[in-house]
C-alpha cells in the first residue's frame, strides 16, 4: 500500500461532483422512496492534526484536534486515545489519492495503512437503533466532460433522510475531517470546509481504478 499524505482530499473532491437533483414531478415523487441499501456506510469525525496547520490557517477547537507532539506521539505508540479507535484505509481510497489527506492522522502496521477516527456517538453518523432510519437508494459510476478531462466518480445518493442527516452532521463540523466508511474500511477522508448540502455524493475516481470503483459500488448496495 501507498504511505499517506501523497495528495490532498479536501471536502472539494467530494462535493464538486455531487450531481444536481432534478426538481421535476418524477424526481419529486422518487426521492420520497426510502433508501434500502447501504447499511455498512457510515461518517465519522477523524482526528485531526494540527501540526500541519500554518500560520494563517489556524485549527479548530475540539475533542478530535491533537497538536503539537501529540499526533506524532499517537502514531509512536499505536494506541488509540479515549474515544477513539484505528481503521483501515480502503483500496478504492488508496487508489484515488495516494493516502488520505494530510492533517489526517495515520500509521501504517505490516503494510497496511489505518486512520484515526473518532468512536464516540455524537460524533459519528451510522445506522443505530436509537436513530432515524436511512439509507442508501442507488449508486452509479458517472463520467463527465464538464471541466475538460473525464472526471470519473461513484455517485451515491442518499434517501431524503440520509441527505438531511448527513447536512446536520457536516453543519456541526465544519472546518474537522470526517471520514467517510463502508464495511469498517475508510473510503474517504477530508477537510469539511463547508456542510454537505445535497443528497447526491460523488467520490471522484481516476482512470484505470474501475475495478476498485465497481467493488465500493456493489459493497454499497447491500
Amino acid at each position: 500500500m501507498k504511505v499517506a499524505g501523497k495528495a490532498t482530499l479536501f471536502v472539494a473532491g467530494l462535493c464538486v461532483m455531487a450531481a444536481a437533483v432534478c426538481v421535476d414531478l418524477y424526481s419529486i415523487r422518487w426521492n420520497r422512496v426510502s433508501g434500502k441499501f447501504g447499511r455498512n456506510l457510515e461518517f465519522r469525525v477523524s482526528a485531526l492534526n494540527a501540526e500541519n496547520f500554518g500560520q494563517f490557517d489556524r485549527a479548530p477547537d475540539g475533542f478530535d484536534v491533537f497538536s503539537g507532539s501529540q499526533p506524532r506521539e499517537i502514531v509512536k505508540s499505536g494506541v488509540a486515545p479515549a474515544g477513539f479507535e484505528w481503521l483501515p484505509l480502503s483500496n478504492f481510497d488508496l487508489g484515488t489519492t495516494g493516502g488520505v489527506e494530510p492533517r489526517g492522522i495515520t500509521r501504517v502496521v505490516n503494510g497496511h495503512e489505518f486512520l484515526l477516527v473518532a468512536d464516540r456517538p455524537e460524533m459519528m453518523l451510522t445506522h443505530a437503533a436509537s436513530g432515524p432510519a436511512w439509507g442508501v437508494k442507488s449508486v452509479e459510476i458517472t463520467a463527465t466532460y464538464k471541466y475538460g478531462p473525464v472526471v470519473k466518480a461513484v455517485e451515491i445518493k442518499l434517501d431524503d433522510t440520509g441527505g438531511g442527516l448527513l447536512r446536520q452532521f457536516t453543519q456541526k463540523y465544519v472546518r474537522h475531517q470526517t471520514a467517510v466508511i463502508v464495511d469498517g474500511q475508510v473510503i474517504a477522508n477530508f477537510g469539511l470546509l463547508s456542510p454537505i448540502t445535497k443528497d447526491v455524493l460523488g467520490l471522484r475516481f481516476p482512470v484505470g481504478e474501475e475495478g476498485e470503483a465497481e467493488k465500493l459500488r456493489d459493497a454499497l448496495m447491500k
